[in-house]
């Protein structure tokens, strides 16, 4: 079944259209005209998304609802998109510190407003679908553990499955954040590519490369927090936003902290970001003291973005234009080492 939706907007022909575009797509809907309407509905139903327009007439705003209504259901959580059709620079923060999902300026399209339900919703989905393998593994432990003893073997089996379960289910999520945007679209699968071919290229022993290759498939992961306007934000970003960008790699070895079995790919993550020239973030650490993995996917990442399109330039680097700005960046950026043997493969690429 569909989820339900809130839809929390004062003008009553947008809010029609709103309806009818997501009960089309088979959603449950319903929607009110004010935060007081928004506050009684979720106090009968749970709504697993709630669409609230900022401005609203009653003395309460879209942002002060969702706020109150979130606090009906502590144990429980709403997906929540902001839409406004007016410039207020502190909504954006106070939607930000909110913990909303996404952020919408009127007019949008059709197509741009369902990719939105849709895309959040099928992270929400992965998150509901993670929670439930939790709790089926915390539910199979317990049986078990009284008989450890007799049956060791049988565990150390099952825990080599869990530990698929869990890499199955996180790098699901991961994917699902790569195509939160068509702009990163296959970029950790690129940037895996990349980086083990630069590996091997060095030499590196197999568990090495496996951590890389780990690493790569869930460097991303930490954006799950950061909001689509600011990802796909096109130009410069504002300071805040920037601090935000940053923190995603320490937010995402913060997800993946729980799984012990990834021990080596969360340090690579953590620091994928840090510069051979100290440069980096977010601990500016400088030369080896930079894991010799987290230097190889510095440049594999870095590679695949200047090939790539993105928002904040007009148009990718050729192949060739992207090599020799690598090259040109050799001993500050990147590591010499991982640059000469990037340049050893750049023809298989």
């Amino acid at each position: 079944m569909k989820e339900h939706i809130l839809v929390i907007e004062d003008d009553e022909s947008f809010r029609r259209i709103l309806t009818l575009m997501l009960e089309n797509e088979g959603y449950l809907v319903t929607s009110v005209s004010n935060g007081h309407q928004a506050i009684k509905a979720a106090k009968g139903t749970f709504f697993e998304l709630i669409i609230a327009d900022v401005k609203l007439p009653g003395g309460m705003d879209g942002i002060e609802a969702v706020a109150k209504i979130k606090g009906i259901r502590p144990g429980t959580k709403s997906l929540v998109i902001i839409i406004t059709g007016y410039a207020d620079e502190q909504a954006p923060l106070r939607a930000l510190r909110l913990g909303v999902d996404d952020y919408i300026y009127k007019p949008f399209e059709r197509e741009q407003f369902l990719h939105s339900v849709e895309r959040n919703l099928k992270i929400y989905r992965l998150e509901k679908e993670k929670e439930k393998h939790n709790e089926i593994i915390e539910k199979m432990n317990k049986e078990l553990e009284d008989k450890v003893e007799q049956r060791t073997k049988d565990l150390k089996n099952l825990y080599e499955e869990l530990q698929v379960t869990y890499l199955r289910t996180i790098k699901a999520l991961a994917q699902a954040i790569d195509a939160r945007d068509h702009y990163t679209h296959s970029h950790s699968k690129n940037v895996t590519k990349y980086a083990v071919m630069i590996a091997q290229q060095m030499k590196l022993s197999a568990k090495e490369i496996d951590e890389i290759k780990q690493a790569c498939e869930l460097h991303d992961l930490g954006k799950i927090g950061i909001h689509d306007y600011v990802l796909t934000k096109p130009g410069k970003l504002t300071s805040q936003e920037w601090k935000e960008v940053r923190l995603h790699s320490l937010k995402g070895a913060e997800i993946l902290e729980p799984l012990t079995f990834l021990k080596g790919a969360i340090k690579l993550i953590q620091r994928h970001h840090e510069r051979y020239d100290g440069k980096g973030y977010p601990y500016g650490l400088k030369g080896e003291s930079i894991h010799l993995g987290a230097r190889i996917m510095a440049l594999a990442d870095a590679f695949d973005a200047m090939i790539s399109e993105r928002p904040y330039r007009e148009k990718p680097l050729t192949k060739q234009g992207a090599i020799k700005e690598i090259k040109k960046n050799s001993g500050t950026q990147f590591d010499p080492q991982v640059v000469q043997a990037f340049s050893k493969i750049v023809d298989k690429l």
